[in-house]
């Protein structure tokens, strides 16, 4: 079933490298594991809701962390350290915009999707290019880490009914911050929420809300 997902989905998108994370390419982004739990917080993802149009995140979600999985994920990926889950869902298929974490991010879904990644040495200045971006198509009920530092962003659905993900994040990620400056040198321009530095195509509802625009090239769009 992978293969032929993957097929189709290269076959209508002949412009951007896709493979799936089982593939050897996936290796410099991130890894595929398991771990205590997984089914039951799957079963539990699979009951949020995914909103009619756009993306919804909840940095926090208590349906997902009531599973008790938080513990065994933060020993697994976090050294320990506190951990929020979360989810985003929806039915975006655009690029939009890439962000990074100093931490791991651990994704899982029921639904199937496709994460648009990028490496580090990829950011030059907060400029990055859109033809740098690699597409990784995530199983249903497959649970990946993010490795740190890796750019990602929403995950773009494969199909109409769109998408469910978890996210799971070291503790205060994606909180608000006092004061955002997009005008201060280095990376300093690129910090948008805790932990999250940030980068965004002009042609996004991010650039709109006054985010660093440093992604060059198309705002790619994937079809589905």
């Amino acid at each position: 079933m992978t293969d032929k997902i993957l097929e189709t989905l290269r076959a209508k998108n002949p412009s951007l490298p896709l493979y799936s994370v089982h593939d050897r390419e996936f290796r410099k982004y991130g890894a595929v594991f398991t771990f205590d739990g997984q089914a039951k917080l799957a079963e539990a993802l699979a009951k949020t809701a995914i909103p009619e149009s756009g993306n919804a995140y909840a940095a926090s979600e208590p349906t997902l962390e009531s599973v008790g999985a938080n513990d065994t994920l933060s020993a697994l990926c976090f050294g320990g350290a506190a951990v929020q889950a979360g989810c985003c869902n929806g039915r975006g298929n655009r690029l939009n915009a890439m962000e990074y974490h100093r931490c791991s991010e651990i994704n899982l879904t029921t639904t199937g999707l496709v994460l648009l990644l990028a490496t580090p040495d990829k950011l030059r200045d907060g400029v990055l290019e859109a033809r740098d971006v690699v597409g990784f198509y995530l199983p249903p009920d497959t649970a990946v880490e993010i490795f740190p530092m890796v750019m990602h962003f929403a995950p773009c659905r494969i199909a109409e009914s769109g998408f469910n993900c978890l996210v799971v994040l070291e503790k205060g990620t994606n909180m608000p911050l006092e004061r955002v400056d997009t005008t201060l040198p280095g990376e300093d321009k690129l910090l948008w929420m805790t932990n999250k530095w940030m980068t965004c195509h002009p042609d996004s509802p991010q650039a709109e809300k006054g985010a660093f625009q440093g992604i060059r090239g198309e705002n790619i769009t994937l079809m589905s």
